[in-house]
């Protein structure tokens, strides 16, 4: 297993990795046709523009294939400004429970630590038990809710925080 910063040429392949995670883990849980709606090309463009920023996400490469994506840094969640945070863990469907998520959890929080960062916050859909689970197994704990809209649709979310 391998874990690093994701190099620009890598963006596209993350991209479709994004994409099908959510359609997958989030099948029943946002709208349909929504999911259904997303591009690899929309997504790619959103990626490389944060990549221009600076952004890095971490990308997880097992036997040479890209299983895993994970973003973090500064705490973009209302109330919570001076927290590091985890705000994307995502690992390609046939590799969950082989303990990816453990290990790019683990990176994100090691290099938040390392940033100064003495509180992480992550939000999570209300309704995603399993990522709920995961959290909760990490040491998080539900501090608030927000709502997150999409598609002109709102949908709980919940605030964890370590």
């Amino acid at each position: 297993m391998i874990i690093r910063p994701a190099r620009r040429e890598e963006l596209r392949e993350a991209a479709a990795l994004l994409n099908e995670s959510w359609r997958v883990a989030y099948q029943h849980i946002l709208d349909a046709d929504f999911l259904e709606s997303l591009t690899d090309d929309d997504r790619h463009k959103r990626l490389l523009e944060g990549y221009e920023k600076g952004a890095r996400p971490l990308l997880l490469h097992d036997n040479g294939e890209l299983l895993g994506f994970c973003r973090f840094g500064p705490s973009q969640t209302p109330g919570y400004p001076d927290d590091g945070e985890v705000a994307a863990i995502y690992i390609r469907e046939d590799a969950v429970g082989r303990g990816f998520g453990h290990a790019l959890l683990l990176h994100a929080e090691e290099a938040l630590s390392q940033q100064g960062y003495e509180h992480l916050v992550l939000d999570v859909l209300s309704k995603n038990e399993r990522a709920i689970k995961f959290y909760r197994a990490h040491g998080y704990k539900k501090v608030g809710e927000r709502i997150f809209t999409r598609g002109g649709i709102d949908y709980p979310l919940d605030i964890m925080r370590k």
